[in-house]
């Protein structure tokens, strides 16, 4: 949304007056007068068939002089129509689309489904047998489930500055007028999610740099102490998790709110501002979701060995209910165009909702029961993909 206009749009509404409506519609029939060029037949005038005619094939059916229309002379006259003219009204019934005739169709190959499956093998323990494999294995495993309000950036206040962008009907000239605003599209360039300092009790936490595939995943490395009581147990030990200073910003956001009023359409476009001095708007590139303190209880190895913490992260932008919009009319410094201005008395809520997974892995050597060779792999033969010759008789 780096294009939008920052500035504020003027909009011209779509109804116009009757006079001017009066004058735009015989503006456009002088237009279309000269701009038909359907032929017809006329048996008792040669000289009026010369001059209604078109000049050639491919041109404008323009006639020869500025007097002379391509209107037929009687209405038992037959029009003909050809697919070199250009009529944008022809007086005629309109002409049937110029089609082509092939011998020879193919599908396209990007045009199918876009969904997949994945592999899905099947598993007998028939032939199955012992496997010995090194992976991370999933020790334990919590999920945070947390949304907040919009902040503006340093933790301000955040408000919205409206531009109307669309009018597509009538609006009072004078008052407020009811708006219902009937979704909300959120426009943004990215979500960039900053995660909080982890701890792990007391213990030592290192970020492992490079390791996370995703921008929203981070892994750290933890080095705990060993647990004598569990560990005698053969069980794991419970330690307290938690997160502080979990940030998500979103950069370049725009809402754009489409709602009526009345039958009239309209569409605006909220940017996100902080007050300055003098409480003027001052719009801004990015906001801030600030979170509080994440905390749970989390399982881990007694023994002493170190593993691996994983935080996963699934981000989502929605807005809070906007009970009452108004629309008013303003006054446009003498321009002839038509400039409206959109309120919302209780403002917008922004709110992110974030999905987080905390992960203990540990990296550990597993007897697994499995096959060999038991993924089969599709087959691509570009050759057949690409070329495809019918058969004629048998197959």
């Amino acid at each position: 949304m780096n294009d939008l206009k920052r500035s504020k749009r003027k909009m011209h509404n779509k109804q116009m007056s009757a006079i001017k409506n009066t004058c735009e519609q015989e503006a456009t029939v002088e237009i279309d007068e000269l701009d038909r060029g359907c032929k017809h037949k006329n048996n008792t005038n040669n000289d009026n068939l010369e001059q209604t005619q078109p000049i050639s094939q491919g041109k404008n059916c323009h006639p020869k002089h500025e007097h002379e229309t391509c209107h037929p002379k009687h209405e038992h006259e037959i029009c003909e129509c050809e697919c070199v003219c250009e009529c944008k009204k022809p007086s005629c019934e309109p002409c049937e689309p110029c089609q082509v005739e092939s011998d020879t169709c193919v599908a396209n190959p990007c045009a199918g489904d876009q969904c997949c499956d994945g592999l899905r093998p099947s598993f007998s323990t028939k032939n199955a047998s012992p496997v010995a494999i090194e992976a991370d294995r999933i020790f334990d495993s919590v999920q945070f489930q947390i949304f907040t309000d919009a902040t503006g950036p340093n933790g301000e206040t955040l408000f919205f500055d409206f531009d109307v962008v669309e009018v597509d009907g009538s609006v009072p000239t004078t008052g407020l007028a009811n708006v219902v605003i009937d979704e909300v599209c959120m426009n943004f360039s990215s979500l960039e999610v900053v995660p909080g300092i982890p701890t792990v009790e007391d213990f030592e936490v290192t970020e492992i740099e490079d390791n996370a595939p995703c921008d929203t995943v981070f892994e750290y490395a933890v080095c705990p102490e060993r647990n004598a009581t569990c560990c005698a147990q053969n069980r794991g030990q419970s330690l307290s998790y938690k997160e502080r200073g979990l940030t998500v910003i979103a950069n370049d956001l725009v809402l754009e709110l489409r709602g009526h009023c009345g039958c009239t359409k309209i569409v605006a476009l909220a940017f996100p501002a902080v007050k300055k001095m003098g409480g003027q708007l001052c719009r801004v590139d990015s906001v801030e979701f600030r979170f509080n303190t994440l905390a749970a209880r989390i399982c881990c190895p007694s023994s002493g060995r170190a593993f691996k913490l994983r935080q996963d992260y699934q981000v989502a932008l929605t807005v809070d209910c906007i009970s009452k919009a108004f629309i008013s009319a303003e006054d446009c410094c003498g321009c002839d165009c038509d400039c409206f201005e959109l309120t919302i008395p209780s403002g917008i809520d922004l709110i992110a909702c974030v999905e987080e997974t905390v992960s203990v892995l540990v990296s550990d050597q597993l007897v697994v029961l499995g096959v060999s060779g038991g993924v089969t792999p599709r087959v691509v033969d570009t050759f057949a993909n690409v070329c495809n010759f019918p058969s004629c008789g048998s197959n």
